[in-house]
């Protein structure tokens, strides 16, 4: 190997190491996307043991949380603890982060529609649920994709209505959000149905 050569190799495992210290940071504020973008432009790859010291810490702070009582913040490091380990196994696949329902069995109570702009979910339509107001569910939802690392990505509320699952298993969604107006209760339905296959929906004014 010649003097050249011997700096050519030099600066490119330089550039690499350099690079995965950028995706490393990103990782460690659950910048998914950006990571993502600096993997590929850098050819980085990562081992688990790359994500191991940045969830062990995660989960440090969230014990924290938990016993200090702050339960919305222990939830979101739990989120940010997930989304982490989904990209350590799947990379970054919308799909497998983003839920496209989140609604519990049983659940009586508001819902809320929202699509997202921006990055890789660019036209996903999701529906969520979980607070007595809507404003309440976007916002839940908005730190959700943050938490998630979506940083490129915006939510938009497209319309609220109210779930109730009925004692003989059919779901009914009815009524209208006071803030964002009534949602698309067919897409709402259709959603509803993936997520709970067999079950009548029915819906309502």
């Amino acid at each position: 190997m010649n003097h050249t050569e011997s700096i050519d190799n030099a600066s490119i495992c330089r550039e690499v190491y350099e690079g995965k210290e950028h995706v490393l940071a990103y990782l460690r504020a659950v910048k998914l996307e950006l990571a993502m973008t600096a993997m590929n432009e850098f050819q980085v790859s990562l081992q688990e043991s790359d994500f191991k010291p940045i969830i062990d810490s995660l989960k440090e702070k969230t014990r924290y949380y938990h016993s200090k009582g702050e339960i919305r913040s222990a939830n979101r490091l739990s989120c940010r603890i997930r989304a982490l380990k989904i990209f350590r196994d799947h990379g970054l696949d919308p799909e497998k982060l983003i839920p496209i329902v989140e609604l519990p069995e049983g659940y009586r109570g508001k819902i809320l529609l929202v699509s997202f702009s921006g990055g890789v979910i660019e036209g996903m339509v999701c529906l969520r649920s979980g607070d007595d107001w809507h404003r309440e569910i976007l916002r839940n939802t908005e730190e959700e994709i943050r938490d998630l690392g979506f940083v490129n990505s915006h939510v938009t509320p497209a319309g609220g209505a109210f779930v109730k699952f009925k004692a003989n298993g059919n779901i009914i969604v009815s009524g209208s959000s006071d803030d964002f107006g009534v949602c698309d209760k067919v897409i709402a339905a259709e959603l509803i149905g993936k997520a709970f296959p067999g079950r009548t929906i029915l819906t309502r004014k």
